[in-house]
């Protein structure tokens, strides 16, 4: 790496962390849309969440992290589909342009429909129903600094509904990917969804949206079939408990105080990591499984927690086809699919 490329790397980097960790003055902060916060892309889901860092390219996950796009997804398409919960899904598109020098490009779509609501007036009587959701375009770039480093930045705009309820949202992503190859290690970071939602119509809130500080580690074995990834998310903020989550209680009969078990500093640490393992089966399949800590415990209900947080999935090659299905428990009621397909839309021209 010569000067140039060590001191624009060395920028980059300043600028991640001085995004990440800087508060938004003067704004107060608006709630999170599952746009930001749920992957679609099902391996993301098997492996524990967004994946940061990545040993080879993924369309997929560019979608969310655009520096791990390269040459190879010339002109690729993917789609990415989650049954949520009660009639709510999510779907990405993303399309990886046509590389330019050392820079790759890609435009998409993210679309999370939340599901058909019945409106009722103050006298319980029903109005009819109305729909729900958030929808968001956006581009984005990386540049390939050397064979190890790779920077990108992704802008996008949208709109968030619910009825006659209506906002707008902007913003940018900001990431940073190294590979080493003969290593099988990868590291990435990056600031996701930093920008600001403004209230249209209805009562709407204005506000900076939620932004997401990430990093990712992912070490694969010269002579073992397996990868491993490590991440950590939201590490702009180091509590991600809810209020009272550690706090000690009363004995209703005897009025003594029952001292919280929980390892608190733990408790703290895990709520940021999601660990996942890819497993390969052979040239065209891989098993992938995940574990994510915050899900299992924020979706919880009266104390259960059942499987919720874990993840099996499956990456299989047909043809000139990927195809990826995950089944994630987020909740001990039911758990959500995951569906995904890559393929080069020109395969039909060609036909």
């Amino acid at each position: 790496m010569n000067c140039t490329n060590h001191s624009s790397l060395i920028r980059f980097l300043s600028l991640i962390l001085i995004l990440g960790l800087m508060e938004s003055t003067g704004w107060s902060q608006v709630s999170e849309s599952l746009v930001f916060e749920i992957p679609a892309d099902a391996r993301a889901a098997a492996l524990g969440g967004r994946i940061m860092a990545d040993l080879e390219p993924d369309g997929h996950g560019a979608a969310n992290n655009v520096a791990l796009l390269d040459s190879s997804m010339d002109r690729k398409l993917t789609i990415d589909f989650v049954d949520y919960f009660a009639g709510m899904s999510l779907t990405t598109v993303n399309y990886a342009l046509k590389p330019r020098g050392q820079f790759n490009g890609q435009v998409g779509a993210r679309f999370q429909n939340m599901g058909t609501f019945q409106e009722m007036d103050a006298a319980g009587n029903s109005l009819g129903t109305f729909n729900g959701g958030d929808y968001l375009l956006y581009s984005g770039w990386s540049y390939r600094i050397d064979s190890t480093w790779s920077i990108g930045a992704q802008g996008f705009f949208g709109m968030r509904t619910l009825d006659r309820e209506v906002a707008g949202m902007f913003g940018a992503d900001l990431t940073i990917h190294g590979v080493w190859p003969e290593k099988n290690i990868a590291v990435g970071a990056g600031v996701t969804s930093l920008g600001h939602q403004f209230g249209l119509e209805g009562t709407q809130p204005s506000g900076a949206l939620p932004k997401d500080v990430q990093i990712g580690i992912t070490k694969g074995f010269r002579n073992a079939p397996f990868t491993l990834y490590l991440r950590a998310g939201h590490l702009e903020t180091w509590d991600l408990a809810p209020p009272g989550t550690y706090d000690d209680s009363v004995n209703p009969l005897t009025g003594d105080l029952i001292k919280n078990p929980t390892f608190k500093l733990g408790d703290q640490l895990m709520r940021h990591v999601g660990i996942g393992a890819a497993i390969s089966l052979g040239p065209a399949l891989t098993l992938m499984t995940g574990f994510d800590y915050r899900r299992r415990k924020e979706m919880q209900a009266a104390g259960r927690l059942g499987t919720n947080g874990l993840a099996l999935g499956l990456d299989l090659s047909v043809q000139r086809f990927r195809f990826r299905i995950t089944r994630n428990t987020y909740h001990f009621a039911g758990s959500t699919t995951h569906f995904g397909i890559a393929f080069n839309p020109s395969i039909f021209r060609a036909q």
